[in-house]
């Protein structure tokens, strides 16, 4: 980095943790605030969601109950998938007439700045900060979904469902939220927003638990599946022969995890 980068980079950092009655005009400071604090409580929606989600899709519910018998979980998944692709949508999208918009909320902040210099900050900041390019084809499938799988549903010119519909997966979910939140904290001034109700941190050496991630330990701890090589002990050794050394691998993770000796 050169150091006419260096300096312009210092500028705008000095710049982004600026209070907001410092950059905007007093009449729109409360309705920047406002809008502002919607904002930010969607994003928190999306990105709790897609943490919970990336746990569950990580979970082995393979290992510990049949398809058919895994009705809460399933359930589970695509309801927080399906509301978070709802609310990004809404966040970059929606275009119905008056719809609060991360997009026009950004316009809205340019026009209301106090000085033509923070004009000229904040637009190298969203320069910086614009929605990538690349991930438009997400935005538009995303957009589809919520359209035409979850809040309606059309029907063909001979009067059957349209069912050629593209689905989202969650990667790309999460592809979109970090994109979006990116443009969110170029908009944002006065210091970081965390956009999770899960608080990162150490407590005693260790991360803060997650109230999922102790849900699953109790769903884990008894279950046949961990505790196998004790339950079937006369006939586990052959039995872990036809095992995939994956599946091996995955049931040891656990099993240290609660600090029993690898199967």
């Amino acid at each position: 980095m050169n150091p006419s980068s260096a300096m312009n980079e210092i500028s705008l950092e000095k710049f982004s943790t600026k209070k907001p009655e410092e950059v905007i005009k007093p009449e729109f400071l409360e309705t920047y605030k406002n809008l502002h604090s919607d904002i930010w409580h969607r994003l928190i929606q999306v990105h709790t969601n897609i943490i919970i989600l990336e746990k569950i899709k990580e979970f082995p519910f393979v290992h510990l109950y049949a398809p058919q018998e895994n009705i809460f979980w399933t359930m589970v998944y695509w309801n927080f998938l399906y509301i978070s692709v709802v609310f990004l949508h809404s966040l970059v999208s929606d275009k119905t007439k008056g719809a609060h918009t991360l997009l026009i909320f950004k316009n809205r902040v340019l026009n209301h700045l106090l000085i033509d210099s923070f004009k000229s900050d904040y637009q190298k900041m969203l320069k910086k900060a614009k929605l990538d390019k690349n991930l438009k084809s997400i935005h538009v499938k995303i957009s589809v979904m919520r359209n035409k799988v979850i809040s309606h549903r059309f029907l063909d010119s001979d009067g059957s469902l349209v069912k050629d519909v593209e689905g989202v997966s969650l990667a790309e979910v999460r592809q979109a939220y970090d994109d979006v939140e990116k443009l969110f904290r170029a908009c944002s001034f006065g210091g970081d927003y965390l956009t999770t109700f899960y608080i990162p941190g150490i407590v005693d050496g260790k991360p803060i638990a997650k109230d999922i991630d102790e849900l699953f330990d109790l769903i884990v701890k008894n279950s046949f599946w961990l505790n196998q090589p004790e339950r079937r002990a006369p006939f586990w050794s052959i039995i872990r022969q036809h095992r995939d050394p994956k599946d091996i691998e995955e049931l040891n993770f656990w099993r240290r995890k609660f600090e029993l000796p690898d199967a």
